[in-house]
């Protein structure tokens, strides 16, 4: 049976599928549809699934007459997906949980018709990959270093021109005004659509693999290279004519035509490299089993595949299930920071931040506290606790290592430093940044039910055990930040005395 006559005698079962798929996805996919209307790193996301469509419709000729073999290995692929989600869905990990969709339906593609058929669409079905926003880690992993090669660039080709400039980090001084080097500068933003683009257009030109390969690659030195453009032209446009001409009409057509050169250059490469062009690859005529009896259907299969949707159908609406009944218990503080003391101990609060609404959109902290304390020294340490109760939307802790360096800090040194808290000894993260000429001595960690976690991943595998076990999710990050020149070591002692002095009171407003 090929697969075109399988679709069509199982075309129920096989439209049964998809309000189990809604079911398992209609709270995850609508969040990510909102980061392609709100993030422009990932506005091509739209487009994703139509081009998919493309290439699977342009794949149905060959595909319609492969002979299907329903391969049990499948049903491992399928079964591995729906824990990649639960564990996602846990440990609130969006990427991990988007992309489990893609790994389910690779699974029933090949649990239904076959690893041939899967082979056939394997483009397809990868390509989705480039509609899910990819973990901040990872982007802001890529995103810094890019920021200062793009600075450091920039700044070299406008003092070969004349113009008077410095450069500190990922920030450009002129003589009357002052430019960061945003993401959006850095080629991160059009290096993620422009690869998608890439991908696309490789494959929709008929080439070899190699060929193919080299189009896709050429999109990050042209995302690169054309955003540094955009940056010595505002550099140049800043210099002659100030601030505002570089950042009001011309900053926002500059990103336009930047993305418009990259993609001309894209093609560009295409038609340079392209060669002659290849014939549609011919169908495969090969019969991986008799499955057919006087042209119909053996009753045998017909039992096997009707017992394999009900399997398909059980473990779909099982998982739907545990998602849509499994509940979060919103947990609140023991007090509400707003009473945390102004006096600690011989530490007097000397000032109190309160974000923005747009900060506040970022970190989404059920409470938090951003204090300045002074020792009797006259010295000060400046103190941030976040704490996130669990429910939906406080989002989860952004760690420095994330967010300090998309600030135009970078790490000087990095390790753990043991510490005794109410009488047990802890690991806590000692860590160094420098921008500029500041130094800034942080000590942070993170807290779960009591316990002291001090990196990302027992972060995140403490968000999956205790929503598990006891249905809760609350964490706290507690970070301490000490600014010094020269003298580390007092910068530490100063920071190490308040922890000890802090700690006995925040334990009191934290739950256990």
């Amino acid at each position: 049976m090929t697969l075109q006559e399988s679709i069509k005698q199982y075309r129920l079962q096989l439209l049964a599928i998809i309000p189990l798929l809604v079911l398992l996805y209609f709270k995850i996919l609508p969040d990510m549809v909102k980061d392609w209307l709100r993030d422009d790193n990932y506005s091509h996301g739209f487009l994703v699934p139509l081009i998919a469509g493309y290439f699977l419709w342009q794949r149905w000729p060959d595909l319609r007459t492969k002979r299907v073999k329903t391969d049990i290995f499948g049903l491992t692929v399928i079964v591995l997906g729906m824990c990649q989600l639960i564990v996602a869905w846990l440990g609130t990990e969006y990427f991990t949980m988007r992309s489990s969709l893609i790994v389910l339906l690779a699974g029933m593609v090949v649990y239904l018709f076959g690893r041939e058929v899967l082979k056939g669409m394997a483009l397809p079905l990868c390509y989705l990959l480039f509609m899910v926003p990819i973990p901040y880690i990872i982007y802001d992993f890529v995103a810094f270093p890019l920021k200062l090669f793009v600075t450091r660039v920039s700044v070299a080709a406008l003092k070969i021109v004349g113009v008077v400039v410095m450069r500190e980090g990922n920030i450009i001084m002129f003589p009357a005004t002052t430019l960061e080097v945003a993401d959006a500068c850095s080629g991160i933003r059009s290096l993620v659509s422009l690869l998608a683009l890439s991908v696309a257009y490789a494959f929709f030109i008929r080439t070899s693999g190699f060929r193919r390969a080299i189009i896709i690659v050429s999109a990050v030195p042209i995302a690169i290279a054309t955003n540094a453009l955009r940056v010595i032209g505002t550099g140049i446009l800043a210099q002659w004519w100030g601030e505002k001409a570089a950042q009001g009409f011309f900053h926002e057509f500059a990103g336009l035509a930047v993305f418009a050169l990259a993609m001309l250059l894209l093609v560009a490469v295409g038609t340079v490299v392209k060669g002659k062009q290849l014939s549609p690859a011919t169908a495969e005529s090969a019969d991986f089993c008799a499955i057919e009896q006087n042209g119909q259907l053996s009753p045998v299969v017909d039992r096997i595949y009707r017992r394999r949707f009900i399997t398909l159908f059980i473990l779909l609406g099982a998982t739907a299930f545990y998602l849509h009944f499994h509940q979060t218990t919103m947990v609140p503080t023991n007090k509400a920071f707003s009473q945390f003391p102004s006096q600690i101990q011989s530490w007097t609060m000397v000032s109190e931040a309160l974000f923005s609404d747009a900060v506040l959109g970022v970190l989404k902290p059920t409470d938090y506290i951003s204090r300045q304390y002074r020792g009797t020294d006259g010295n000060k340490v400046t103190l941030y606790v976040g704490y996130h109760n669990g429910a939906k939307g406080t989002g989860g802790i952004h760690s420095p290592k994330h967010c300090l360096p998309g600030s135009g800090w970078y790490e000087v040194s990095s390790g753990l430093y043991p510490l005794t808290l109410n009488g047990k000894q802890e690991q806590i993260v000692r860590a160094v940044y420098q921008k500029g000429e500041s130094k800034e001595l942080f000590l942070y960690w993170f807290q779960m039910k009591g316990k002291v976690l001090n990196n990302e991943y027992a972060l995140k595998w403490g968000e999956i055990t205790n929503s598990i076990l006891y249905s809760r999710r609350e964490e706290t990050f507690i970070r301490i930040s000490i600014p010094f020149s020269d003298d580390e070591a007092a910068a530490m002692a100063r920071g190490e005395q308040f922890i000890k002095d802090f700690y006995p009171v925040i334990s009191e407003f934290l739950p256990q």
